[in-house]
């Protein structure tokens, strides 16, 4: 008997139900940001007009929301991708605690368990006796094919499938 823990492949994440929203964290990030940023411009940009006379109050007030509007078509897209960066790191970072968690309960229940030992500890040996394949010809050169083979091109899904099936692949992780 042995156990093995691995993700689903690929195929099964994409049947995986989709018709739950993907989580909205970046949008949200995104648009913290881009707030953030133009709340600085605003305070900016009152702290120069405080300084001038009264005459000049309507074209202070117009040249303000010139600025506010500025702020937005400029900083939204660097704002958009600072948040996807931030989401894609979080993402990263609860799926190796995740991964580190499952690992303790796997170890906890192997030192209770000799049965559960016995089998992590010969899957470690049949690991370090088993010379992996160092790279992609190595692996196909058993086959014969020759070392300059290239993957069949899949066909791109979109922005939505990917992130669809990305998201769909850790689904169950949080029970970990």
């Amino acid at each position: 008997m042995s156990t093995v823990l691995t993700a689903p492949s690929l195929p099964a994440a994409l049947r995986a139900d989709t018709n739950t929203p993907a989580p909205e964290g970046a949008r949200g990030l995104s648009a913290l940001l881009l707030a953030a940023a133009i709340a600085t411009l605003i305070v900016v940009a009152d702290q120069l007009i405080d300084t001038w006379a009264d005459g000049h109050l309507m074209l202070a007030w117009v040249l303000l929301w010139a600025l506010v509007f500025a702020g937005l078509a400029l900083f939204a897209d660097s704002a958009r991708r600072v948040a996807r960066r931030a989401v894609a790191a979080l993402d990263d970072w609860s799926r190796s605690l995740a991964e580190a968690r499952a690992d303790m309960r796997l170890w906890e229940m192997a030192r209770h368990d000799p049965r559960l030992m016995k089998d992590l500890m010969a899957a470690r040996d049949r690991a370090e006796r088993e010379p992996t394949a160092a790279d992609f010809v190595e692996a196909l050169a058993p086959l014969g094919l020759p070392e300059t083979a290239k993957a069949a091109a899949a066909p791109q899904a979109s922005y939505w499938e990917r992130l669809a099936a990305s998201r769909a692949r850790y689904a169950k992780l949080h029970f970990i």
